[in-house]
């Protein structure tokens, strides 16, 4: 795919630099690729969406392949993202380190260099907090996701069925 092209070289530069700089625009070039993966795979699957969206507006019964395919479009990303993290646990056990931490912190008659070193735990504990909500956060739409699929009304069918066809003629395919 040419738009992976030079994206492992950009991130490799930006670490080996280690300039805040250089992160911030490569994080801004990977949310672009980011969207350019998600209309690959709409344009991939898009004729196969457009019996998908008829289905729906005609309340037919889907298979579970026409179902991963919704899936797809609308939780794809969150999807991949749960599949291949594997620091949630990593995540989990420094949240519980840095909780102690802030526990001591309650108990000191803290000076002002205690209170610059407990600015730096926080500051840690809000980006592992992050991560952690991140995660969460997208479990939790798969699992809601899940849900609404298993039995979908003619309402929810309606209602997929519009949100997949906004995508499917959205002016980024």
């Amino acid at each position: 795919m040419d738009f992976l092209k030079g994206v492992s070289q950009a991130m490799a530069e930006a670490a080996r630099r280690g300039a805040s700089d250089d992160l911030g625009n490569l994080g801004l070039e990977l949310v672009k690729t980011k969207h350019k993966v998600r209309e690959a795979i709409q344009q991939s699957t898009a004729k196969d969406m457009e019996a998908i969206i008829q289905k729906l507006k005609n309340n037919e019964s889907l298979t579970s392949q026409e179902k991963d395919e919704i899936k797809l479009w609308i939780v794809g990303d969150a999807e991949g993202y749960v599949a291949m993290e594997e620091d949630f646990h990593d995540w989990q056990a420094e949240f519980s380190r840095l909780t102690g931490v802030i526990r001591d912190y309650e108990s000191k008659d803290l000076s002002v260099r205690d209170l610059v070193n407990l600015q730096g735990v926080l500051e840690d504990a809000i980006l592992v907090a992050h991560d952690l909500q991140n995660f969460l956060d997208k479990k939790e739409r798969l699992a809601r996701f899940e849900q609404a699929m298993a039995h979908p009304d003619k309402q929810d069918a309606e209602f997929i069925a519009s949100m997949l066809k906004d995508m499917l003629h959205s002016s980024d395919m």
